[in-house]
């Protein structure tokens, strides 16, 4: 006769199935053992949850513009500020010698973040060649000082019968004077413009990119002389450029 030992089976084995194990201990025997969130429960539960995410959205737009904010106020800038540079454009070369006005500079958008700003500089009427000179390169060093990230300031400045393009670089701006001076001295010539194309892209110092126009009262074998003459210096003082000579 065999006593009940370890395995043999008796009123306190469990087996695997049975009800009462460690989950059922631990859960409860059924899902009953959890109970259902009533409808008010569950809406409170759910708006609990929408406010949150409306917080935290709240929160990283706040951060976001107060780095975007540090960023633009930093060293030399990160994102173009057109207005800004076209103010401190006109504020700097009013004050110039020689300067008598600056019309409002007109901004224009050249890509997804570059812009030309371009005023008309007036310079006092009784300015002597050296002036204008030392003008020219005042005005274009004042350009420069002012371009900021993505923003290119350009001037066309107002010498009376000359209107010279005056850009960044003072050594351009300075053939482009330099060119005008010697059309003007054409004979039969009583305008010179001497600036920059309006593309779509933005103005440029390069040669394709000047708009030269001499204008003349002469008509017929007058006029064809003063435009022979005219491409002559063009293509002399500024290689590359197209002179176009106008009559009345």
């Amino acid at each position: 006769m065999s006593a009940a030992g370890r395995h043999t089976d008796g009123p306190d084995r469990r087996g695997p199935w049975d009800d009462d194990d460690d989950l059922d201990a631990a859960f409860g025997p059924d899902t009953a053992a959890t109970r259902a969130l009533t409808r008010p429960e569950r809406v409170r539960a759910g708006t609990a949850v929408v406010v949150g995410v409306v917080a935290v959205a709240v929160v990283l737009v706040v951060v976001l513009a107060v780095i975007l904010s540090g960023v633009q106020r930093g060293v030399g800038g990160v994102f173009p500020q057109p207005e800004a540079d076209r103010r401190r454009f006109v504020a700097a070369a009013s004050v110039l010698p020689g300067v008598s006005g600056v019309d409002s500079a007109r901004t224009e958008k050249t890509s997804f973040a570059g812009y030309d700003v371009t005023a008309v500089v007036h310079a006092e009427r009784d300015l002597g060649a050296e002036d204008r000179r030392a003008l020219v390169t005042a005005l274009s060093n004042v350009a420069a000082d002012s371009s900021g990230s993505g923003v290119r300031i350009w001037a066309e400045l107002d010498l009376g019968v000359l209107r010279v393009g005056v850009s960044d670089s003072p050594e351009t701006s300075q053939r482009r004077l330099r060119m005008a001076d010697r059309l003007a001295a054409i004979g039969g010539v009583v305008a010179v413009r001497c600036t920059f194309l309006d593309e779509a892209d933005g103005r440029s110092d390069e040669p394709s990119g000047q708009q030269v126009i001499v204008r003349t009262p002469g008509v017929g074998v007058a006029l064809a002389a003063v435009a022979a003459a005219a491409e002559a210096v063009g293509k002399d003082a500024f290689p590359g450029v197209h002179v176009q000579t106008l009559g009345p």
